[in-house]
């Protein structure tokens, strides 16, 4: 696939979404964010089904849905139906990429696989992102964001020490997943320029955590202990955790013995620096009970603006805790803009998270608002070659669906 500099890193490649909710879903619109024309399967009449989550915009539309979907185009499909099922056998015929996070076996049993569509198109690359993966005694089980944090471990370590587990406070496991996906399929595009043939790609929301784990996972094989709860603290530096000051919250994170002593100038405890309880990284973890107290001894006397602005001047990562609606207006977000703005023809005026990664001569862009459901039906159609007489014939017997309401072009 040759990119010319100027246009989106992944101009030209055809994508095809079987998602819903977020895991498949924020793959593709990842993609989609950096050029690929990606085209979301939905059904007929209902769509994703997380068009229907709230909280919601005005109109109905679920921030949700918005949050993972942008840069797509949507068509309307019964793939229940012999004719439906016929239309994804022939997009997929021309496309470069399918992605499906469907329970695995799903797909399947209405005839959708990879071997059957790589039949056709040898240089398909299809992604599939399930729960457990293809294979192991819980192939076939149902997961989802927070029952796979449960199950990989993470909520063991998540929350205060001696209190109930508690999940991360963003879909972790979900977005994880969806990650690893964009990185399987770019592997599988690199492999396809020298091959010539496409793959199947095999990720899961499991494998995702147990591999943002590997610190974790690590340690347990290396002390035989399972780590445990502690809170906003770390097991190997201290310190490294938040902090009450006098009026907020404040995070340290002084991972190193250079950024300790710039701790204890900071606080104006230079004999810290010395104190042989302190003086080593190993030290100061072992007499975390002495050191924590005397921390927050201290720390609790200002502002958290002080210490952050006194921390930093020497050399130390601290920072307030903000909320969201402090971080998405902050100086630093939005001079890399984090925040973006674009116009919904139902829900109006939106903003959400940006691009993460900015690259020099291919840049990403958000071009178009999440589609209405089967917005781009006709003419995603008409460029697979069907004649309107057919469309209309696919439409009128729903196995294709357009909303009527669709004040886009592409309807």
């Amino acid at each position: 696939m040759q990119v010319q500099p100027g246009f989106p890193a992944l101009h030209g490649l055809k994508v095809l979404e079987l998602g819903v909710a977020m895991s498949g879903p924020f793959c593709a619109m990842t993609l989609a964010d950096y050029g690929a024309d990606v085209v979301k399967i939905e059904p007929v009449g209902s769509g994703d089904e997380s068009r229907h989550w709230p909280p919601y915009f005005p109109q109905q539309v679920s921030h949700y849905f918005v949050a993972a979907n942008r840069n797509k185009r949507s068509l309307a499909l019964d793939l229940k139906h012999p004719d439906g099922l016929a239309v994804l056998q022939a997009l997929a015929a021309e496309a470069d990429v399918l992605i499906d996070n469907f329970r695995h076996g799903a797909l399947e049993r209405i005839g959708i696989s990879y071997d059957k569509l790589a039949a056709r198109n040898p240089r398909l690359i299809y992604c599939s992102i399930s729960g457990f993966g293809p294979s192991g005694p819980l192939a076939e089980e149902r997961a989802n964001d927070i029952f796979m944090q449960a199950f990989a471990g993470n909520m063991s370590i998540t929350g205060e020490e001696g209190r109930g587990p508690v999940k991360a406070g963003m879909s972790v496991a979900d977005i994880g997943a969806g990650l690893y996906g964009v990185i399987g399929i770019l592997m599988a595009l690199q492999a396809r320029q020298r091959t010539g043939h496409g793959q199947r790609v095999d990720t899961s929301l499991m494998e995702g955590q147990l591999a943002m784990l590997a610190n974790q996972i690590t340690s347990y094989f290396s002390t035989g202990r399972a780590p445990v709860r502690r809170g906003a603290s770390s097991q190997l530096s201290v310190p490294y955790q938040a902090f009450q000051a006098a009026d907020d919250w404040v995070v340290v994170a002084a991972f190193t013995n250079r950024m300790w002593e710039g701790v204890c100038h900071a606080l104006a405890r230079p004999e810290w620096i010395t104190d042989p309880r302190f003086a080593t990284s190993d030290a100061r973890a072992a007499n975390r009970q002495i050191l924590i107290p005397l921390l927050a001894e201290v720390l609790a006397t200002d502002t958290a603006a002080a210490w952050v602005e006194r921390l930093r001047r020497h050399g130390v990562p601290c920072t307030p805790i903000n909320s969201i609606d402090k971080v998405v207006i902050d100086e630093q977000v939005l001079a890399r803009e984090m925040i973006v703005e674009l116009q919904h023809p139902q829900a109006g005026r939106l903003r959400m998270a940006g691009l993460p990664v900015k690259l020099s001569d291919t840049p990403g862009a958000v071009r178009s608002p999440p589609p209405l459901l089967g917005e781009h039906s006709r003419s995603i159609l008409e460029e697979l070659g069907l004649s309107g007489e057919r469309i209309d014939a696919l439409m009128a017997a729903g196995i294709v669906g357009a909303d009527p309401n669709a004040a886009r072009s592409g309807s």
